[in-house]
């Protein structure tokens, strides 16, 4: 199993580091002065490496499950902030098929809640966006109900409805198996692994909730789940990309960032959209060189890669964290890495980091969580 785990590991880091250059100079191209033919091709790119990063996260979702290594949040989330970056995220391909997306959410729900935001997050994007994969016409709908309701905490059943392809009866019983779909032909048509419904079932089913579907050909589907969460007593709620309303009213220009990154094309990706947003950009190629521009320059955040050569990015944080000079032992760091492991996140953090970003990365995530640790670290 440690070796299937660290295949996987490997494996993860090896297809991400192309697939963050892919995706992000992708991204770069669609904002240049392009030919509608052109722009047809580089959509289609786009397309695909969205796609083969849905495989990836697939693959190794079912495989942490699979052996264990799994574990949740209990964090402050907004209910309605979180379901309202999730429609802004399907509206586009919603617009692009001619299908209505629309969201309820029961008043009586309090909206400060604890639990786990990311896979909250995870449930209903693969929901959502298999029903809009497999809606021609009409609509999908979104709808969050209160089941039961105690002094500290909730019972809700959300649900994913749509006028799609429906599902026949007899396939019913077998649509949460791994590696499952509907037919061969649903297979061809609309791809994927058939890995996403079973990881929904098990991420559910592993914080004590249930999921059921009802279902018929021609006339769309019904998912239901049932998950409980905690109340929350605070005022300030930070989602899953490190946003808050703080975020809003900050505009940092001229900002000093240390990148820490041994692949050339992700050198260029990473600097171009610093650069786009103002910022002063310097490159270290290893942990060693890292530390010693840190010894020599003040920056204001440093973006961490993990695998490098010479010394890696834990490493380098260490011996950060060690400096006697305390604005430099306490700059902000980042990992911004391509591993995707179960506890990679809890190794950085261990490590002295603030932060963890995968590659490939949202623009809009990041620009986030560095502003995000920035805040944080002026107020401590």
């Amino acid at each position: 199993m440690k070796v299937k785990e660290q295949f996987l590991a490997n494996m993860s880091h090896e297809i991400r580091t192309p697939m963050n250059a892919i995706v992000g100079f992708t991204n770069l191209l669609l904002k240049t002065e392009i030919g509608l033919e052109q722009k047809q091709y580089v959509d289609a790119i786009k397309t695909s490496g969205e796609n083969l990063l849905v495989i990836i996260n697939d693959i190794l979702d079912f495989s942490k499950i699979q052996s264990g290594k799994f574990s949740f949040e209990k964090i402050e989330l907004s209910l309605s902030q979180l379901i309202s970056t999730l429609t802004d995220l399907m509206l586009p391909k919603s617009v692009e098929k001619n299908i209505t997306l629309s969201t309820k959410i029961d008043k009586q729900i309090p909206d400060k809640l604890i639990g786990d935001p990311t896979r909250l997050s995870q449930i209903l994007l693969n929901l959502v966006g298999n029903a809009i994969k497999f809606t021609e016409k009409g609509e999908v709908k979104i709808e969050a109900k209160l089941i039961k309701e105690t002094e500290t905490s909730v019972e809700l059943q959300f649900s994913v409805i749509d006028t799609g392809i429906g599902i026949s009866k007899d396939k019913l019983s077998t649509i949460f198996q791994g590696f499952t779909q509907a037919s061969n032909e649903t297979t061809r048509k609309y791809g994927g692994t058939g890995l996403g419904l079973t990881i929904v079932k098990q991420l559910i089913e592993l914080q004590g909730g249930d999921i059921s579907v009802k279902s018929e050909l021609a006339k769309g589907s019904v998912f239901d789940f049932n998950l409980r969460f905690d109340k929350s007593s605070k005022s300030l709620i930070e989602n899953k990309n490190g946003y808050s309303k703080e975020n809003e009213t900050i505009s940092m220009k001229g900002l000093n960032i240390l990148l820490v990154e041994d692949n050339l094309l992700n050198q260029v990706l990473a600097k171009k959209v610093l650069s786009d947003w103002h910022w002063n950009v310097d490159i270290a190629e290893n942990g060693l060189i890292a530390i010693e521009k840190v010894k020599q320059n003040d920056f204001d955040v440093i973006l961490m890669d993990i695998q490098l050569p010479e010394m890696d990015g834990y490493e380098a944080t260490r011996n950060i964290r060690k400096m006697g000079n305390t604005a430099k032992s306490n700059v902000p760091i980042i990992a911004m890495t391509a591993h995707a492991m179960s506890g990679e996140a809890e190794k950085c953090i261990n490590a002295g980091m603030n932060e963890y970003i995968s590659k490939p990365f949202d623009t809009t995530v990041l620009h986030n969580k560095i502003i995000s640790v920035l805040n944080k670290n002026s107020v401590s």
